[in-house]
């Protein structure tokens, strides 16, 4: 028995409903039960007729005579029965079953797809669209409705890059079903256009809606190429506010097959639009080796919004792992190449973090004038998504409530009610609970907008404080920085460690520090073969741990011809280290030829002491301007197959650090200091060396530190060896 109001399966016996307190009446409640039985070949072949009629759109029904038809004595029992059955058959259409069709008992998922240079350079829209199964979904009684537009190519032959149309996957694949001129899909006419052709033409029980594209956290997403234009969060509003799908209408789940589109921001958002947000807190990755979107194929009409979203993110999880493995020489079952995040947010229990955010950030404004000092260092330090483009300056939420904890008494309840709401998270980091939030730290980019979408008054006025308190605060104590004391100890071993004596006032207000390693050239420039972020704060002293971290790349069969291979710390573990390096992948053996610029991560663990390529991933990146001083990069990762490139080639930075009588030049990063060249391998006999300080080369260490206005600066050159 369930409840007709809500849905909820209830005891037979049951007078109340539990879930929404609907009194129950029985006759209302009744359980449809279909008794199958044997059917003559001539009723399948009926009811698969029907079934396709069903499935149509329902289209006005014209009053028709029904003419009685001749008595014909020889008709047989089977020709009989086919004449009861289409009578019934009528009735039900020209009756009960017009309610039923204008109810709609299926699922319909709606498919907002932007294809910008994801499609027109890596055919990552089409790639995704391949795997979606027309027989599966029909059998799951759910159809899928596609809008597309917003680049500048195609790489399938269904959708016409001259228009924004509409199509639905059918037996034949994607069909047209509404022909539309070329329309901007950043617009709020554009999407509000789109649910309501949906909801119109297509009823159904459940309703899904995907967006794909890039992500922009709280700038929204739906990058569209053609008009340089996207969808805002606040636009998102419009358009669905414009729509049928809201108050007791609303989405089962709404999905972002984008980057970094779990926020607390999004999330409050839709809380008026849908149940719940399936999204990613990180930069998610493409592949051109297996689709994410495959999950529809196996969601059931039964499946409860947390089923759909748990087998969306399950098909993630196995798409990270194919995208690892199909770009790496090693195979593993479990190959995360990325940090990765998705989560399942309940949007009905927003509300109550938003309260609770309140009080939270209203205790922290209240210390944030004597307390920014701290502020600004626990913020600096804190792990931040889409790393590579600080831009987004977005952190976790439940993470930022752990790390500030000490300025409130409301911390508690907040991470319980993120709790609360965040019903299933998978991640392979430590600080990711399932929905992040925007706090500026490394520009402004988006805090001139942030009013329009925020959740906390309280929390835009703290971000809003400390950003223009950190933009009036010019500090001197690093006006002799390079004149810092540096030491190294025990040279006679394999592990260097490295000491460097900070001032009292430089220690207050530094923030965090990292360290770049240069090699001597011999030929008056000094090549960076190492960058470093593991360094260890103790009083006022700096302390980096140089072990087991530079490489060289070579080909195997002449280990003569080999490169430093600049690589930076992306992941330190107990059992392993991720490196990343920058290299160029190419089938022609020329440097600087028509190569794919492509990051590697080297992963160097007890097994593989030289290292081994873990994944290699290309970037489609745009650039797009938020206002007119500020840019910001939208970053789609895809992994792709180094056996697929003849060669691979590594480019070397190397910097006029000390002039001719070993003084430090304090302009050493200007480009006319500065040499590049390169080197051209053949992918399938490249190996790693392992570096040390004893090959008869000179090895300097320069520490950079941050201070608390995020300044940056650099020490003098301390020789390791």
């Amino acid at each position: 028995m369930f409840c007709i109001k809500c849905g909820k399966k209830l005891p037979e016996e049951a007078k109340f409903c539990s879930g929404c307190g609907t009194k129950i009446e029985q006759e209302e409640i009744k359980e449809e039960v279909k008794i199958e039985e044997p059917k003559l070949e001539e009723e399948i072949k009926v009811q698969e007729e029907i079934k396709t009629v069903e499935e149509k759109p329902v289209q006005p029904i014209k009053e028709v005579p029904i003419t009685p038809q001749p008595k014909n004595k020889n008709i047989n029992i089977n020709h009989i029965l086919i004449a009861v059955i289409i009578f019934f058959v009528v009735v039900f259409t020209l009756g009960i079953g017009i309610a039923a069709a204008q109810k709609g008992k299926g699922r319909v998922v709606m498919i907002y797809m932007v294809g910008s240079n994801l499609e027109s350079k890596g055919g990552l829209a089409t790639r995704d669209l391949k795997d979606l199964d027309y027989n599966k979904l029909k059998a799951n009684n759910t159809r899928v409705v596609l809008i597309a537009g917003g680049t500048t190519s195609w790489q399938n032959n269904y959708i016409d890059v001259n228009e924004t149309s509409i199509y639905t996957l059918e037996s034949t694949g994607f069909e047209k079903v509404d022909v539309r001129s070329k329309n901007n899909m950043g617009t709020v006419d554009n999407l509000s256009y789109f649910l309501n052709y949906v909801y119109k033409n297509y009823k159904a029980k459940k309703y899904d809606f995907i967006y794909w594209n890039h992500g922009g956290a709280v700038d929204g997403s739906e990058y569209d190429d053609l008009y340089s234009d996207h969808l805002m969060l606040i636009e998102m509003s419009k358009a669905f506010e414009n729509s049928p799908f809201k108050n007791n209408k609303k989405l089962d789940v709404i999905s972002f097959r984008t980057c970094l589109n779990s926020t607390i921001e999004v999330a409050n958002i839709y809380k008026k639009y849908a149940k719940y947000l399936v999204a990613s807190e990180e930069v998610t990755i493409g592949s051109q080796a297996d689709s994410a979107i495959r999950f529809l194929n196996d969601v059931k009409m039964s499946d409860s919004p947390i089923e759909y979203g748990k087998k969306q993110i399950n098909t993630y999880k196995e798409v990270v792992t194919n995208t690892c493995n199909y770009s790496s020489f090693m195979k593993k079952d479990e190959n995360y190449c990325i940090d990765s995040t998705y989560s399942i947010t309940d949007l009905s229990k927003i509300d109550d973090v938003k309260s609770k955010l309140e009080l939270f950030s209203k205790d922290l404004n209240k210390n944030l004038s004597s307390k920014y000092r701290e502020y600004s260092r626990i913020r600096s330090n804190m792990d931040q998504y889409a790393k590579d483009e600080p831009a987004y300056d977005m952190i976790d939420l439940y993470n930022f409530t752990e790390k500030f904890d000490k300025y409130s008494n409301s911390g508690k309840n907040l991470r319980e009610s993120i709790e609360k709401a965040v019903v299933y998270n998978w991640t392979n980091t430590k600080h990711s609970h399932g929905l992040s939030i925007y706090f500026p730290y490394n520009n402004q980019t988006f805090l001139s907008s942030y009013s329009d979408i925020s959740t906390s008054d309280n929390y835009t006025a703290l971000i809003t404080n400390f950003y223009n308190m950190k933009q009036g605060i010019k500090t001197n104590y690093y006006s002799s920085f390079s004149n810092n004391s540096g030491t190294v100890t025990n040279k006679e071993t394999k592990q260097t460690d490295v000491e460097f004596e900070l001032t009292e006032e430089q220690s207050k207000n530094m923030t965090k520090a990292g360290y770049l390693i240069f090699a001597d050239t011999k030929d008056g420039y000094y090549q960076i073969v190492y960058g470093g972020s593991d360094v260890k704060k103790d009083g006022n002293k700096l302390k980096a741990t140089v072990k087991d971290r530079l490489l060289r790349l070579s080909d195997s069969e002449y280990n003569d011809d080999n490169i430093w291979i600049l690589s930076r710390e992306e992941k330190i573990e107990d059992d392993y280290i991720d490196l990343k390096a920058y290299i160029y992948l190419s089938n022609s053996a020329s440097v600087f030829g028509n190569a794919t610029t492509a990051t590697a991560i080297i992963r160097i663990d007890k097994d593989h002491k030289d290292g081994y390529i873990k994944t290699i991933y290309t970037g489609f990146e745009d650039k797009k301007s938020n206002d007119d001083t500020k840019e910001f990069s939208l970053f789609a990762p895809t992994g792709i197959k180094i056996t697929d490139y003849n060669f691979v080639s590594v480019l070397s930075s190397r910097y006029k650090l000390l002039d001719e009588n070993g003084n430090y030049n304090p302009d050493w990063q200007s480009t006319s200091n500065g040499v590049i060249e390169g080197k051209v391998f053949r992918t399938n006999k490249i190996k790693f060396i392992k570096e040390d300080f004893k090959n008869g080369y000179d090895y300097y260490i320069v520490f950079r530190v941050f201070d608390i206005a995020n300044n940056e600066y650099d020490s003098k050159p301390i020789k390791l060896n």
